[in-house]
């Protein structure tokens, strides 16, 4: 019993230290609001079009109204255009939003305003004490991440995509990448995994491209 009220204090202590770090470096680091190095992806109506078309080829690839099965290539034009109208809805709201992809990863940058960053606990329960004007706040969000598809493809698996975080930055400010998750809490889960159609088999990124490839 000892041990288990110590194990509890402990954690409660642990978790307190980690919420002082992280408002401190949050609220008086200088490099908070300093904006990165973005480099817009320019794209235009017609790129948003491709994008929607490839990505609607998936669904008909699914439901066999597709034979179809060359690998879908996405460029990075034709993804900045759609997330550029589509993205309102996600748990992390970034307007704007510029998206590269090279190497194997990519890199999502936007600007979002802090009160969308205090999702998990004990963070969202912060927010009351903290002012407006410092929650409307405008930061740029950086995140660099690997994509990996999970799961089986038999009848009842269901197939996922999963994000590995591999940096996370505020302004200038490097963050470790597991504070994303940790300041997300569970509304984050959905940016970091969701269902894919069964029909994917595997997402490679390359440079200024992502291929789909299905079975």
């Amino acid at each position: 019993m000892r041990l288990g009220c110590f194990g509890c204090l402990f954690l409660i202590v642990a978790l307190l230290v980690m919420v002082v770090v992280v408002l401190g470096v949050v609220f008086l680091s200088t490099n908070l609001l300093s904006a990165p190095d973005v480099r817009p992806v320019p794209f235009s109506k017609s790129d948003g079009h491709a994008a929607q078309s490839k990505l609607y080829e998936v669904v008909l690839r699914q439901s066999g109204r597709s034979s179809r099965r060359d690998p879908i290539v996405i460029s990075e034009r034709e993804a900045n255009a759609f997330l550029a109208h589509h993205l309102d809805q996600a748990g992390l709201p970034l307007s704007p939003i510029v998206v590269r992809f090279a190497k194997g990863q990519l890199t999502a940058q936007g600007q979002t305003a802090l009160r969308n960053l205090f999702k998990g606990p004990p963070f969202a329960q912060l927010l009351p004490y903290i002012s407006d004007k410092r929650l409307d706040q405008l930061v740029w969000v950086t995140v660099s991440a690997r994509i990996r598809i999970e799961g089986g493809f038999g009848a009842g698996s269901g197939r996922y995509g999963s994000v590995e975080v591999i940096d996370f930055v505020l302004g200038k400010q490097p963050l470790g990448s597991f504070l994303l998750s940790v300041l997300m809490g569970p509304s984050g889960g959905g940016l970091l995994r969701w269902q894919v159609p069964s029909v994917v088999d595997d997402v490679q990124i390359g440079d200024g491209q992502v291929v789909i490839t299905t079975r």
